[in-house]
Formats: structure tokens, C-alpha cells, sequence
């Protein structure tokens, strides 16, 4: 009986013992499932919780990253633990035990891979609010904006500072150009230019003449582009090319007609202008003609070279219309290296006025010519003195033959030239922008010798002279600008044979320009746009001293300037 109960109470202990130990293995086995499943050694789905509601793809990518984080932190320690409590409850072996060390290991390392950090070649962009964007934006249009309108190179309308210091400018002329030259004319003109440049002439041989009794007509044009750059306040920098035959002085005329040859472009201007004091100017360079002066002493088309200062002052006040000038020059002519060089010294004094309504502008000028006049050459045919040659000449000056060979012929300048040129203008007002001018202009060569001339000519020879005069009377718009502006004048001049150089004066007065002429200019414009116009002139001229020549020449030109 006491075994039986003896029996019965191990059978109920074992079997109660069996039970609990059972139930016990159990707990801990899901315990293990949970610590595996939060170590991410066994998936979630063995889990038998109810599954929570869709997450958004932020949020998966979120969860994911920090259960990562928290995974691989744990996976060492919890792992280990894990394995160690189930062996020990004699739930694995210890084989197995070692072969989930090794998988749990193989995962942490996966994890840590998982979790390195992006290379650094990666640009991680964080997100921004649209209206953060927008601010952003706003601020950033605003601050360029005004940069840019301070610098002025995006502003609308407009461009960088720098153009504004830059100011173009430019004509062109088309011109038909005729020459009409009288039948009875003397025809052996020699031709002295062609005569020095040939280095003179065998008389044998004979000279070489200039045309004086055929007629001719050309088709011409000018073309000039100019460009002045205001450098700073004070200084200014001035450019200007010009179309034209050759490089002479005077003329910028290209004569069409050379089987469509390619024309050359002429450097006509390059100076600069800086002020020195208020009124002072300081000009250098291939300038325009500092000089206030008419076709009388020097073209319209004369850019001098040197150095020039030009004055002005104003009597009463800035905008009384009174105004004093004056300029002084220096311009070499001819540079030698061996000998002393040719100059041109200038000077003027000068001044405008308001006469109450009318204006009034007079200008006084010395121009004095260094070392123009030639020699002679020694007697017994010395050519030492060839160098003295002028290196321009043109038809009208007093010349004589510088060789004493008595076998060729070398032109040289038989005067020398001082001048004295007063030049003076009226403007009348007639209303409606019209007016009427009249100017008057008067040169004389104080330096003209007669008895020198006759001397260095050693032979009979014509007459000199030293005076020359023009009076122009001139009305109409002051400016043909706008389509039917106009005006009109009409001038008669009169020029001894030494009153100028022959060279720097009008060069379409006398077919040739030139002294020893006298005769008439009839002109008018008319415009026929904005700054396009036409023109037309005639000059009638007869020589005074040389042999007889009469010519008239024609010119009828469409203008247009920018």
C-alpha cells in the first residue's frame, strides 16, 4: 500500500514534473523566438501579434534604417545570451549551438556593411519646403538684380559703362566729279611733282606734263569712320580712318574705276586730347586743324601732325557768348637724321561774340614754315643740295631749276612762307533756323622776296605774289540735317602765286588746287533725309600769272553721316 501510494505519488510527480518542464521549455522557446526575431536571426513572420497598418515609404525606409541601427548594436551580446540559455535548457546541441554563433556572426558583419557610411563622392541633399525654396529664390533674383543694374551689364536697355565712353562716328560720300578745262589753254604744263620724284628729268627727254585740256569725268567716293574713347575726365583718345588715292594731305577721294581692285584704308587721324586746367587743352598726335581758318590756307581734308595747346575763356560768365581763344603748335614736316629738320610753328588768337542776336567769330594766325625754301646747287652741276627739294609741290608756287648742270631739270621752291591769315565771320539769324553768314578771309606771306626768287631763278621768270583773299556769303539752315534743310553761298577767291604753300590749300579749286588762281565757288545742299543730303558745287577759276589755264569743275555728291 505504501509503495502503491509511493508510486502514485511519483507517477503524479512525474507526470505533474513532466508538464511544468514542458511548459517551461516553451516559454523559454518563444523567449528565444522574440530575442531571434528582435536580433533579426528568424523572420517576422513566425511572430503572431496582429500586423499594425501600412506605412508609407518614408516611414519604411525610416523604420528600416533604425532597425538596422538597433540590430546591429545587439546582435553580438543578445545572440550569444540566447545560445548560451538554450543550451543550457538542453534545447540545441552544442554543434548547432557553434553553427548559429557562426550565422549570427555572418549577419552583424552583413549589418555593419550595410550601415558604412555613403563615399564621400555622394552628395546627400536635405529636404526643403517649397516656400523655403521660393524665399531662397526671391532673395537671390533681388541681390543679382541689383548688382547688375549697379555694374550695368544686365539692366534692360542698357550696356556696360565702358561703352558709354566710346562714341562712333563716320561720313560717306558718293561724288561725280568733272573736270571741264578750256580748249585754248596752254598745253606744256610741267608736271613738278612727277618731275621730283623721278629724282629730275634729262631736259633732252623732256618733262612730264599735267592734263590741261582734256576733259574728265570720274565716279568717286569718301569713306571715314571715327572712334573717340573718353579714357578718364581729363583725357580723351581720338581715331579716324579714311579711304583715299594715296597718302597725300589733302584728299580722301578714291576715284572708281581699277577693275575692281581691292581699295586702302588710311590711318587720317590718332591723337589725344588732355586737359590740362579748366579752358587748357594739351593735343597730340594726327589731329583736326586746331586752327580756326577757311579753303584759303588750308583743306577742309588737313589733319596735321604734332603738338598743339588751345586756350579758350569766357567773357561774362559761361553762357554769355564771349569767348576768347587762342592755340599755339608745333608740327614737323620733314624729320631728317642728318640734317636739321622742316617745321611748322602756329599760333592764333581769336574770339567769339554775341553781338545780340548776330554772332561774330575773328581769328589771327602766324604760321611760320621752317627751312621749305631750296638751294642751288653749286655751279659746275653739284647735286648736294638735291635734298632740299620740296617733298610735295604742287602747280602755283614760284619754282626754280636747283641744278646747274644745264643738262636736267630738279624743281625747288623759290620763296620761303611766314604768313599772316586774319579770318573773320558774321551770323544773322533769320528765324526758323535760318540764317545768313558771311566770312571773310585775307593771308598775306610776309617772307616773299621777289629779288630772291629772280636771284635763284638766274633767268627771266613770272611774276611772284604774296596775297591771297577770299569773301564767302552763305544762307540757309546752319546745319543740313533734316530732310528739307538747306543753304546755299557763293565765294569769290583770289590767290597769288606765294600767298600759301600750294600743297595744304583746296585741292578741287583749279582742277589741280593750287595758287596763282583766281574765280568763283557757287554751292548748295539740300537734304533729302535725316543726315543725308545732297550737294552740288561748281569752281570756275582762271590762273593769274602762269601761262593761261581756265578750268571749271563740277560736284555733285550724295552725302550721309552717323
Amino acid at each position: 500500500m505504501n509503495g502503491a501510494r509511493t508510486a502514485g505519488i511519483r507517477g503524479n510527480g512525474i507526470k505533474g514534473t513532466g508538464k511544468a518542464l514542458m511548459k517551461k521549455r516553451e516559454q523559454t522557446l518563444a523567449g528565444a523566438l522574440g530575442l531571434l526575431m528582435g536580433a533579426g536571426l528568424v523572420p517576422a513572420a513566425m511572430a503572431q501579434e496582429p500586423a499594425a497598418a501600412e506605412a508609407t515609404p518614408a516611414e519604411k525606409v525610416e523604420a528600416s534604417q533604425s532597425n538596422a541601427a538597433a540590430s546591429a548594436a545587439q546582435t553580438s551580446a543578445v545572440t550569444i545570451a540566447l545560445i548560451q540559455l538554450m543550451i543550457k535548457e538542453g534545447l540545441i546541441s552544442l554543434d548547432k549551438a557553434q553553427a548559429l554563433l557562426d550565422a549570427a556572426e555572418r549577419e552583424a558583419a552583413a549589418s555593419r556593411s550595410r550601415m558604412q557610411p555613403a563615399p564621400s563622392t555622394t552628395v546627400r541633399v536635405p529636404y526643403v519646403p517649397e516656400t523655403v525654396k521660393n524665399q531662397i529664390r526671391e532673395e537671390l533674383r533681388k541681390e543679382i538684380t541689383e548688382q547688375a543694374k549697379a555694374e550695368r551689364w544686365v539692366a534692360p536697355g542698357s550696356v556696360p559703362g565702358w561703352v558709354d565712353r566710346l562714341e562712333w562716328g563716320g561720313d560717306f560720300r558718293l561724288r561725280y566729279h568733272g573736270d571741264y578745262l578750256d580748249s585754248g589753254n596752254y598745253p606744256f604744263q610741267p608736271d613738278l611733282q612727277g618731275i621730283n620724284d623721278d629724282g629730275g628729268v634729262t631736259d633732252t627727254e623732256g618733262f612730264p606734263l599735267i592734263n590741261t585740256t582734256q576733259d574728265r569725268q570720274r565716279l568717286r567716293y569718301r569713306g571715314r569712320l571715327s572712334l573717340a574713347a573718353q579714357v578718364s575726365e581729363a583725357v580723351k583718345v581720338n581715331f579716324s580712318l579714311a579711304s583715299g588715292e594715296d597718302n597725300g594731305p589733302v584728299s580722301t577721294n578714291k576715284t572708281l574705276g581699277d577693275y575692281m581692285r581691292k581699295d586702302a584704308i588710311w590711318l587720317d587721324r590718332a591723337y589725344i586730347q588732355a586737359r590740362l586746367a579748366p579752358g587748357l587743352e594739351l593735343v597730340g598726335g594726327r589731329m583736326a586743324n586746331p586752327f580756326y581758318s577757311t579753303e584759303l590756307v588750308w583743306d577742309t581734308d588737313l589733319n596735321p601732325e604734332g603738338v598743339a595747346l588751345k586756350g579758350s575763356f569766357d567773357l561774362g560768365g559761361k553762357d554769355s557768348g564771349n569767348t576768347l581763344f587762342a592755340s599755339a603748335g608745333a608740327f614737323p614736316l620733314q624729320e631728317y637724321s642728318t640734317r636739321s629738320d622742316r617745321w611748322l610753328y602756329a599760333g592764333q588768337l581769336g574770339g567769339s561774340f554775341d553781338l545780340g542776336g548776330a554772332k561774330a567769330k575773328l581769328g589771327l594766325a602766324y604760321y611760320d614754315f621752317q627751312d621749305v625754301q631750296s638751294e642751288k646747287n653749286a655751279a659746275g652741276g653739284s647735286r648736294l643740295k638735291d635734298y632740299t627739294r620740296p617733298v610735295l609741290i604742287n602747280q602755283g608756287n614760284s619754282v626754280f631749276n636747283m641744278r646747274t648742270d644745264g643738262l636736267t631739270t630738279l624743281a625747288g621752291l623759290a620763296s620761303e612762307f611766314r604768313l599772316v591769315n586774319l579770318t573773320a565771320q558774321v551770323e544773322v539769324p533769320l528765324g526758323d533756323g535760318k540764317m545768313v553768314r558771311v566770312t571773310g578771309d585775307y593771308v598775306k606771306n610776309v617772307a616773299f622776296d621777289q629779288d630772291e626768287i629772280d636771284r635763284l631763278r638766274d633767268e627771266p621768270g613770272g611774276k611772284g605774289g604774296d596775297t591771297g583773299w577770299q569773301l564767302k556769303v552763305a544762307g540757309g539752315d546752319a546745319k543740313v540735317a533734316q530732310r528739307h534743310d538747306w543753304d546755299l553761298a557763293l565765294a569769290y577767291r583770289y590767290i597769288e602765286p606765294d600767298a600759301v604753300l600750294d600743297v595744304f590749300n583746296d585741292s578741287d579749286f583749279g582742277v589741280y588746287g593750287g595758287t596763282d588762281l583766281e574765280g568763283f565757288v557757287l554751292e548748295a545742299n539740300y537734304g533729302v533725309s535725316a543726315n543725308t543730303w545732297l550737294g552740288l558745287k561748281w569752281l570756275s577759276s582762271d590762273t593769274i600769272e602762269r601761262a593761261p589755264i581756265a578750268s571749271d569743275v563740277i560736284l555733285l555728291d550724295l552725302n550721309a553721316r552717323f
